[in-house]
């Protein structure tokens, strides 16, 4: 029988969905799939949290050994290289990279779009079964998951024709109103969308609204669904709120530390506009408003702070919605449901 195992590991931002996704890949011969709307860019790297170093493992190098070594037989590594330390056997390590996708693929500037993101992410699954691998898709950005998971079905988007002409001085009124007034009007027409759509960044907003006014219908209700001929199990890093607003805050304190706000420098020289930056959101906004000097340090840390928890919590709602995710504690857990899972 053909493997069309599919795992899905997903969760709030801070919650160290990748760090446990590595770990279990290593274990179970897997190739990591990004579910990240932003890692997709490259020169993004701090304020997304790629941390790309979180995707090697060390693994044991025997003599004669170490070239053929793979990321797929970390797991038996770790229980060789503990053998070795009870035996006071000598060894050294060699650090093995998981291979991952989807990561680093486009330049800022080029648009991108969960259609997009769904065609490329079915080509790597499909690649990752062929080579006999197990795919794990991970990430915290709900539509590029559920597109995936169900299999959204996207339409071709219209030429614009006469016919819809109105639509376009529609959408001039649409660009006069503020963003408070285009929230009241999405409330209405779409609250599914409203409960779960970034509140600040007027661009998508923005957009729900056209989408709405272009076919007569909410965007929430747009897409239809061809179930995916993969067997997925779902599993949710589960934490504590409280706990991820801490780990939240220390880690941004830590990325600014790493040169986030350089990294945003760099960008802007690159030819990246300051508007650009403002619909990337989160840290790219505030570190933009930082840099235009509409706003202090102190209030871009705060500021930031607060609109990533908002964030956190955002994530939560969507990911609530669907009943086929098992929520894990740690790593035993995800150990126990992807060994039944795979039948180890």
């Amino acid at each position: 029988m053909k493997n069309n195992k599919l795992v899905v590991i997903l969760g709030p931002t801070a919650t160290g969905k990748t760090k446990l996704a590595v770990k279990l890949a290593a274990k179970y011969n897997g190739e990591i799939i990004s579910a990240d709307s932003r890692q997709v860019y490259r020169g993004m790297d701090i304020g997304t949290g790629k941390d790309l170093k979180d995707y090697y493992v060390e693994t044991p190098a025997f003599a004669g050994h170490a070239s053929q070594m793979d990321a797929g037989d970390a797991y038996n590594a770790s229980l060789q290289r503990d053998a070795c330390k009870s035996t006071n056997v000598e060894t050294r390590f060699i650090a093995s990279k998981i291979p991952h996708h989807l990561i680093d693929i486009i330049g800022p500037n080029t648009k991108f779009n969960v259609a997009k993101y769904q065609k490329l992410a079915y080509e790597a699954i499909e690649g990752i079964l062929r080579r006999g691998r197990t795919p794990f898709l991970v990430g915290g950005t709900g539509l590029y998951i559920d597109s995936i998971i169900k299999g959204y079905q996207f339409p071709n988007k219209k030429p614009v024709t006469s016919y819809q002409l109105p639509v376009i001085k529609i959408r001039k009124k649409i660009e006069k109103l503020s963003l408070s007034q285009l929230l009241s009007q999405l409330k209405k027409i779409d609250p599914a969308t409203y409960k779960i759509i970034d509140t600040k960044n007027r661009r998508r907003v923005q957009r729900a609204l056209e989408i709405y006014y272009e076919t007569g219908r909410p965007k929430s209700e747009q897409s239809s669904q061809t179930k995916p001929p993969y067997d997925i199990l779902i599993l949710g890093v589960k934490m504590p709120l409280q706990k991820i607003y801490q780990k939240i805050d220390s880690r941004l304190e830590e990325r600014i530390k790493e040169g986030m706000i350089d990294e945003v420098k760099k960008l802007k020289k690159k030819g990246v506009s300051w508007k650009r930056l403002e619909e990337f959101g989160l840290e790219y906004r505030w570190v933009a408003r930082y840099l235009q000097n509409k706003i202090s340090y102190e209030e871009l840390v705060s500021g930031l702070k607060n609109d990533i928890h908002h964030f956190a919590k955002r994530q939560m709602t969507w990911f609530k919605r669907n009943e086929e995710i098992k929520w894990i504690g740690d790593i035993r857990e995800a150990k126990r449901e992807i060994r039944k899972f795979l039948k180890f």
